[in-house]
This record gives structure tokens, C-alpha cells and sequence, in this order.
């Protein structure tokens, strides 16, 4: 088949049966932050499905591999059998009285993302709630209460029905909002499910995610949380399932385990619950609804309570220091600050270009004031820090100086505002080994009381000596690899004498990026002259062609890196240099400059910390040489290793296996649309996939290497409720007719199969991945040609759940030895521990460096073939994580979907690096001037 085959041609090879029986492709699902996994999932609520998901019908698990027994973090919940539950919508609101006479009103019961708002609600809620039940006859019954507008009761209310009824309160049963003129409570039936009961197990999953009953799932969530939300002196509850101690020596945590992070922020310790319905002990033939908790640790870095905004600036970067603008909007943009000069709060949205005390405001006169003398005079407050900017509020719009504010009580570092700090402090506290997380675990798991008689009345109990579930799993065989001399196996290898494919540099320029002050412990000179012929030398040794450097400089840094990047890389790109190679001091940030310029120039460029270039130099440290070696090779279309072959579908030379991720940005509501609002960020879509083309591999692997070298690839799209203009799903299928065009561009074939691995999103967007983007890709076929129609498997795969196993009895070591007492890599659970009507399994694939690994979770969602088993799946799943390339060891999840991962990243801080902090966006303009095109190479190994 030659390249000049056109997509017309295709029919005759699509409608063969065997090439239908082995297609295959896969979604992987990934939940970026419970923010916007709620709100994703909101906003998909509200939407039609363009069509109806076509999931796949339970299918036998596996056999495949060696049978063993483990635990979990998962404990059976106990349902007592015919408990009616009935559902209420309860409304509560502060009524207080405005200037002008008229009365305004703050609603409680309603939800916010904003960790200070929801606490001060849920109290409220909490008082009036514990008023009501205890004052008014009609709340009779055991009350199951989410502290917001939900209230499950075991008997019906007396003269509830479906229409508001109102209840005036005294303003003194709540503390939350003393200005007050009195509470007004309504309650009524709730409009969706107004009765579910005990019996409707079977009810709470649905093969095809039509008609699932999600009362009885809301009763179990509530009755399961009710200590905690009740018992405010010993917890903080976010959302149903986010439970923080409040004081967690009391519960055997050291000092040490719950650590400040800086000066300013500290480590909360807690308990991640979920209730689901699994499989269980499933006979053959049947089906056994198990509701189940998942239980585990959760670690989770705080802002410092009331800690004046001032003394936050100088804990975070100094005395006397004045951070950039950008650094200040990156760190505490989004933190709500309460005013000390009156009873307010504000939202911080960005700071003054400049320091506050040069800030003017036009007063109610017209004329320009002072912001600094304003609140001088006006409220007697002497301001500092005139040096420092001043606080600009998020929705008023209004300037403060940092002196009158105060980080707001319970709120949670986001994402966005976590220092390099801040990130390694969580990775190390939250690296707990297996048999001590277990413990802490099942000790964690007491506090929600559900062997209580307060439990045992709702009807949903866990006995106090219940034990945590055991699982069936089965332990894979190793998986086979080849070097380019000799078999090699995983999950742990060392490496090969020499890659597969080894890169071809004709032209390259090494540059030196040294700050001149301190004193670093090895000469920034001297190492870079060591390194770069160490680095030759271990390339071509490897079977690369690595001459001596056309360029190499040697720049000190002084002030601003990014036009001296900018500069280097031109003037590699001018002298006709394809690689681009630089060692920069650690302090010295010049990445994402020099990413930005490798779109620019379209040259291969690979950064180096001198630490690390000092290790290879001085140090002799033979495993990081052979990491960035191998780290190279594959940036220039080299091939490290390949997989041997088995008869694996990942082995079909007609597959195309891609790995996309789609990276979205914060949700945007239904009201912000219709009110004109328009998105300040894209998503990104990043894609992977093996339609490349590696000519310098030897002829008899050359296809071998073709069909597991994954290519980079992104675009910048619409977030995906905005329906205006070039919707999400549009970018998406362009992507995919891109691909398969370069897959038989470079392989000279049409794939008769298409494997994609589908990353980020939440579990509740399964529905709308198997019908919206399952269209997506029929478009896409049908676009490149009307008879063209490629089997199609759809698989969703995601990191970001709790589950959790463990071995049986762990593993120990004589005194003074080491011994990993994890679970080892290529272990299957698809029994017991998953959803009874999915097509779901986890696979451990990676040895977990610290800490206790984590099984990724695959649910399968369309097959159109009908006859791909689940160790066809597992198999080919488990072999596609060996291919990482940069290390010799297995990776969490398979390499496709690696890769567009690491690709929407790249997307993300180019974007931010060279925008700022955006208000708007063209998407035309930013994919034309920041996205990649026609590389056809691994760019982000």
C-alpha cells in the first residue's frame, strides 16, 4: 500500500470482519480538581446529549495472569431492607432591612465553590436546622441533613407537600449574620424524587446512565457524613466527602505529619469518603449491589487563618520586598480577605500596577483621592505598607491596601495559588507508606460513628469490627522489550547498550545560562565543559550521531533570561542548527521561554539544570547521564526501546493508538453565558499518537518502532459549554482528521483501527465522552470519506478516584533492610471492587517511587466490534506503559495518553508565560501563534 492511497479506498479494507474484531479505541478520564469536576459535571446535567450512549454489555473479566488475594480501602455499608426515604427542599434566608427601607435577603441553603462562604452557610444552616428540629413538631422522623437545602426524613413530614411552606424565626438562631432582622425558612416536597427507600440498589447504576436513581445514592452520601457535619469542634466538611480534623493529634497524627508550609500556609490531615455500588460478590448469573465506602487519607495544604495579607506578602517573599505583579496575581489571586477597618469580605482579583500608596479612586465629589489617606482619615488606619500594591477587588472593583486585610478563616490552597513550596511539602507529607496508610485509614474511618445508634435509625450502618473488603486480583506476567542488543523485560529493565533508533544530529548549539552571584558548589564553566562531551559520548556510544557543538556560549544572566533565550535560540536557528541544547543554574527559570521559542523556530530544544549537568561531570552519576541521554534520542526521533512482539493488538500495523487530553479551564455557569459573559481562557486539547514515520530505524523495525514512537500535538479550543463560534467538539475532530491524514502520510496506510486513550475528565462527564466525542469521531470519518468506518472503542480512564489496595499481610525486612511493600506492577483488579453494569478494572502498572501507589481505574464505554475481551484490554494497556522511554521502568498510565498529557501542560504554561494573565482570548490567533504544526516528533519527552 503506498502513500498516494486515498481515504476513498478504504471501505474495501474497513469491512473486512477481522479488521472490525480487532479495533479498538480508548478514552482515559482524569478529574483536574473537584472544583471543576462539579462544575463540569453541573453544566453537562443541564445538557442534551447530541445521542444516546451505546455502552458495552458486561463482559467476563479476565483470566489472564496469576491469581491473588488483597485488601482495599473499601468497607460494606449494611442497608437495612424497607426504609422509605423522603426528600424535602429547605430553604433558608437572612432577611435584613436596606437604606432605603426596603428588605433584602441573603440566601444560606444556597452552594458556592468558595471555601469561607460555604463554611459560614453551613453553619448557619446548622443553627436554624438544630433550631427546627428540636422547636417544630413537624420535623418527626430520623432527619438526614445536608446542611444546605436537602433533608431526607424516614417518615413524611405532616402537612409538607409540594407547595413552600414558611416559618418566620428570630434572627438569634443563627450567628452568622447578626444584622439580621429575622430568618425565614420555607420547606416543601422536593420536585425530583420525592420517595426513594432502601430496595432501590439496583436503581443507583445503569449500563447506559439513562434513568439512574440518584435519591438513594444522596441518602447514603448524607447518613454517612451526619458526625462530621454535626460535630463542628472536631471537623471541617467540604462538599459530602471532604472531612479535615481540626485538631489531629487528637486522632494519633504527629506534628510532623501535618506541617506548616512556609509561614503562611499549613497541612490539613482528613478522611476522602465516597459511597458507590459495587459489584461485589457477584455469582455467575447474578448480581450482588454492594454499597460500599471508599475511605482514605487525605493531605491538604490551608491558608493561615486570619493572617493579615501584609504579614502573607512578606512571609511569602520577604521583608521589605516588592514581588513583580505577576507573581502576586499567580500567588493570592482568588483568596477572599476579610477588611479589618468593617464587617466585609473581599475577593482578591488582581493588584495595582504600582504600590498603593501612589492609588487614587474618584470619591461621590468627582475628585481624585488618595487611596492611602482615604482609609487614613476616613478610618484611622496607618498603612505600613504604602510600598507594597494594593488589592483589587474581584467583583467591586474597589483598591485596598493589604494592611486592612486578613486571609479569611477554612479556606484551601487552589491549584493555581500553590507555590514550588507548597507542592513538595504535600508530595513528601502525603508519601505514606501502604501498611501505615492502611492504619490510618481504618482508624480515620471510626469518626463517622456508622455503627452509632444514630446510624443504626437511618438504616445505613457499617458493624464497628467490619473488616475492609477483600478483592480477587491477578498478577500479569512481565512484559517483553527489545533494546538494539538484546531482550530486555519489564517492569523495572536496565537498559540497552545501544537504542533501537538513535538520533542523527548534523548541527547543534549548547549554550551555558549562569548567574554570576553566589556561590554555587561546583564552577558553572567547568561543568558545563565536562558535561557536553560526556553527553556526546554516551550518545554515541548509545548508537547516536552526536558531533561536537557548530555554537557553544557560555551567558551570564543578570537580570531578565527571556530575551537572552530568545537570542540563543535565533542564533542557533540562523546557523542552520536542528537541536538546541542549554545547562541553566537552577535559579535561573528559562523553560518556558525556551519552549515558546522552539515553536517559534521549530527546533528541538532540551534544558539541563546544573546540578544535574554536575552530577554527569564531577560526580560520575551514571543513571541521570543515561536519563537525559535517552531523554534526547527520543526528542530527536530516536527509539530507545520497543515492545517484542506478542500478537497484542498494540502490535496491529494498521492502528492508529492515540492519547488525548483535554485540559479545561475554570466552568463557566449557564448565567454568566446568557448574561453575555465571555471565556478568559481556553481549554487545551492535547493529543498523542503513533503516525509517525522513524526512517533512521533498521528495516526489519522500522514498522515495529513506527507503531509505538507517539508524536505531540495541541490545540487550543473553547471551553466546552461555550456553544459560539468553533465549539470544543469541532477543534477536537479536526484533530483527529490531522492525525489519521499524517498516520497515512508517514505509514502509507489507512488504520483500520483507531485506539485513543482519553484524558480530563470527571466521572460524571462518562455519559456525555460516550455519546458527544463518540460522535466526534464518526464525524471525523466520515468527513475524510462517507465509506470510511474504523471499528471504534471507547475507554475511560482515570487517576483521580480513592480507591486504594493493599497486600493481605505486608512484606517485611530484616532489621536495617529495605522492603517495598506495595502491591508489584501489573496487577489486575476487575471483580468485586467495581461497578456492577460497567466494564471497569484497575491496573497497577508502575512501582511507586514513595508513598503508596495507586491503581489507575479503566471503564470501558463503546466497542463496535462486540468482540474485544477484557484481556485483550488489560494486556495491551499494561505493555503501552513501558514505553515511556525517558526511564527504564514502567509508568502509571499508558504512554499515548503520557504523552498528551505532558503535551496539554506545555500548552498551558506557554500560554500563560506569553499572554499573562488573560481577560480574553482569539482562539484563531493563539493556536496559529502558540500551537505546534507539522512536527511529526515527540517534542515533550
Amino acid at each position: 500500500m503506498t502513500t498516494s492511497l486515498s481515504f476513498a479506498c478504504y471501505y474495501c479494507i474497513a469491512s473486512s470482519p477481522r479488521a472490525l474484531t480487532l479495533a479498538f479505541l480508548a478514552i482515559y478520564h482524569l478529574t483536574l480538581g473537584q472544583a471543576m469536576a462539579d462544575t463540569a459535571a453541573t453544566m453537562m446535567s443541564k445538557m442534551t446529549l447530541s445521542s444516546t450512549p451505546s455502552l458495552v454489555a458486561k463482559r467476563e473479566p479476565g483470566k489472564a495472569g496469576r491469581a491473588v488475594d488483597i485488601l482495599s480501602n473499601i468497607t460494606p455499608i449494611t442497608l437495612k431492607k424497607n426504609v422509605a426515604y423522603f426528600k424535602y427542599d429547605l430553604r433558608m434566608y437572612a432577611i435584613f432591612s436596606k437604606k432605603d427601607g426596603s428588605e433584602g435577603t441573603r440566601e444560606f441553603s444556597k452552594q458556592t465553590r468558595d471555601d469561607y462562604n460555604e463554611q459560614e452557610r453551613k453553619k448557619a444552616c446548622t443553627e436554624i436546622f438544630l433550631h427546627l428540629s428540636k422547636n417544630q413538631p413537624i420535623f418527626r422522623g430520623d432527619l438526614i441533613y445536608d446542611r444546605a437545602a436537602i433533608l431526607f426524613s424516614t417518615l413524611k413530614l405532616d402537612g409538607v407537600t409540594g407547595t413552600d411552606q414558611k416559618f418566620s424565626l428570630s434572627p438569634a438562631v443563627q450567628s452568622v449574620c447578626p444584622d439580621a432582622i429575622r430568618v425565614d425558612v420555607t420547606i416543601k416536597q422536593a420536585a425530583d424524587t420525592f420517595q426513594v427507600t432502601s430496595n432501590d440498589l439496583n436503581s443507583c447504576v445503569n449500563a447506559d446512565f439513562k434513568n439512574e436513581s440518584k435519591g438513594l445514592m444522596e441518602v447514603l452520601n448524607l447518613a454517612t457524613s451526619q458526625i462530621p457535619f454535626f460535630s463542628p469542634k472536631d471537623y471541617i466538611v467540604y462538599g459530602n466527602g471532604n472531612i479535615y480534623l481540626l485538631e489531629p493529634n487528637k486522632f494519633g497524627f504527629q506534628d510532623n505529619e501535618a506541617p506548616s508550609i512556609g509561614k503562611d500556609k499549613y497541612t490539613g490531615i482528613g478522611l476522602s469518603k465516597g459511597v458507590k455500588i459495587l459489584e461485589g460478590n457477584n455469582k455467575p448469573g447474578g448480581k450482588d449491589y454492594m454499597p460500599a465506602l471508599v475511605l482514605d487519607v487525605k493531605k491538604t495544604a490551608f491558608h493561615f487563618d486570619n493572617h493579615l495579607l501584609t504579614s502573607k506578602i512578606e512571609a511569602l517573599y520577604g521583608p521589605n520586598q516588592f514581588p513583580p505583579l505577576a507573581v502576586l496575581n499567580r500567588d493570592l489571586k482568588d483568596i477572599r480577605c476579610l477588611t479589618t477597618h468593617k464587617k466585609a469580605s473581599i475577593v482578591i482579583g488582581s493588584f495595582t500596577n504600582g504600590p498603593v500608596g501612589k492609588a487614587t479612586f474618584t470619591d461621590r465629589d468627582g475628585k481624585q483621592t488618595s487611596v492611602v489617606s482615604y482609609y487614613e482619615t476616613r478610618y484611622n488606619v496607618k498603612i505600613t505598607r504604602p510600598d507594597l500594591p494594593g488589592v483589587i477587588d474581584k467583583h467591586q472593583r474597589n483598591i485596598y491596601p493589604t494592611d486592612i486585610l486578613k486571609v479569611a478563616p477554612n479556606q484551601r490552597v487552589k491549584a493555581s495559588q500553590q507555590t514550588k513550596e507548597t507542592v513538595e511539602t504535600l508530595i513528601k507529607v502525603s508519601a505514606i507508606k501502604p501498611e501505615i496508610r492502611f492504619k490510618q485509614t481504618q482508624r480515620l474511618a471510626q469518626l463517622l460513628q456508622l455503627h452509632s445508634k444514630a446510624a443504626e435509625a437511618t438504616g445505613v450502618t457499617v458493624p464497628a469490627n467490619q473488616p475492609p473488603l477483600a478483592v480477587p486480583a491477578r498478577q500479569l506476567g512481565p512484559v517483553g522489550l527489545l533494546g538494539g542488543q538484546g531482550s530486555m523485560a519489564g517492569p523495572s529493565w536496565r537498559g540497552s547498550n545501544r537504542f533501537v533508533v538513535g538520533a542523527k544530529v548534523e548541527k547543534w548549539a549548547a549554550f551555558l545560562f549562569f548567574n554570576g552571584g553566589g556561590r554555587p558548589r561546583f564552577n558553572p564553566h567547568q561543568v558545563f565543559q565536562g558535561f557536553v562531551p560526556k553527553l556526546m559520548e554516551a550518545g554515541n556510544r548509545k548508537g547516536m550521531f552526536i558531533p561536537p557543538p557548530a555554537i557553544s556560549d557560555a551567558i551570564e544572566v543578570k537580570g531578565h533570561v527571556d530575551g537572552l533565550v530568545s537570542e540563543a535560540v535565533k542564533k542557533a536557528a540562523s546557523a542552520g542548527c536542528t537541536f538546541v541544547l542549554i545547562v541553566s543554574d537552577d535559579r535561573i527559570k528559562s523553560h518556558d521561554q525556551l519552549k515558546y521559542e522552539e515553536l517559534v523556530y521549530k527546533i528541538t530544544t532540551q534544558e539541563v539544570t546544573l546540578a544535574k549537568a554536575a552530577q554527569v561531570a564531577f560526580e560520575g552519576k551514571v543513571q541521570t547521564m543515561e536519563n537525559i541521554i535517552m531523554k534526547t534520542n527520543v526528542k530527536l526521533r530516536g527509539m530507545n526501546h520497543v515492545l517484542a512482539g506478542d500478537n497484542g493488538l498494540h502490535h496491529s500495523s494498521d492502528a492508529i493508538i492515540m492519547g488525548i487530553f483535554v485540559q479545561q479551564p475554570r466552568g463557566m455557569s449557564a448565567k454568566e453565558i446568557e448574561g453575555g459573559a465571555m471565556p478568559s481562557m481556553p481549554a487545551v486539547i492535547g493529543l498523542s499518537a503513533n503516525n509517525g514515520n522513524l526512517q533512521a530505524a533498521p528495516p526489519q523495525q522500522r514498522e515495529l518502532a513506527s507503531q509505538q514512537y507517539f508524536t505531540t500535538a495541541y490545540k487550543f479550543a473553547n471551553p466546552r459549554e461555550w456553544m459560539t463560534g468553533e465549539t470544543q467538539r469541532q477543534t477536537l475532530k479536526k484533530m483527529v482528521i490531522d492525525a489519521l491524514k499524517q498516520f497515512k502520510e508517514n505509514r502509507g496506510k489507512i488504520p483500520n483501527k483507531v485506539i485513543v486513550y482519553r484524558g480530563g475528565v470527571s466521572e460524571g462527564m462518562l455519559p456525555y465522552i460516550a455519546s458527544v466525542e463518540r460522535d466526534a469521531f464518526h464525524a471525523a470519518f466520515t468527513e475524510l470519506n462517507a465509506s470510511y468506518k474504523p471499528a471504534l472503542v471507547i475507554i475511560a480512564c482515570s487517576k483521580e478516584h480513592n480507591e486504594r489496595f493493599y497486600h493481605k499481610v505486608f512484606p517485611t525486612a530484616a532489621p536495617g533492610a529495605r522492603v517495598d511493600t506495595n502491591l508489584p506492577p501489573g496487577l489486575i483488579v476487575d471483580r468485586v471492587a467495581v461497578n456492577p453494569e460497567l466494564n471497569e478494572f484497575y491496573l497497577q502498572s508502575h512501582k511507586a517511587l514513595q508513598g503508596t501507589a495507586k491503581a489507575t481505574k479503566y471503564t470501558l464505554l463503546h466497542e463496535s466490534s462486540g468482540r474485544l475481551t477484557n484481556d485483550a484490554i488489560q494486556h495491551m494497556t499494561n505493555a503501552l506503559c513501558h514505553l515511556h522511554e525517558v526511564v527504564n521502568s514502567t509508568t502509571a498510565i499508558p504512554t499515548p495518553l503520557y504523552v498528551a498529557e505532558e503535551s496539554a501542560k506545555r500548552a498551558v504554561n506557554i500560554y500563560h508565560h506569553v499572554k499573562g494573565i488573560a481577560e480574553n482570548y482569539n482562539l484563531d490567533e493563539i493556536n496559529r501563534t502558540l500551537s505546534p504544526s507539522g512536527l511529526g516528533s515527540r517534542i515533550n519527552a
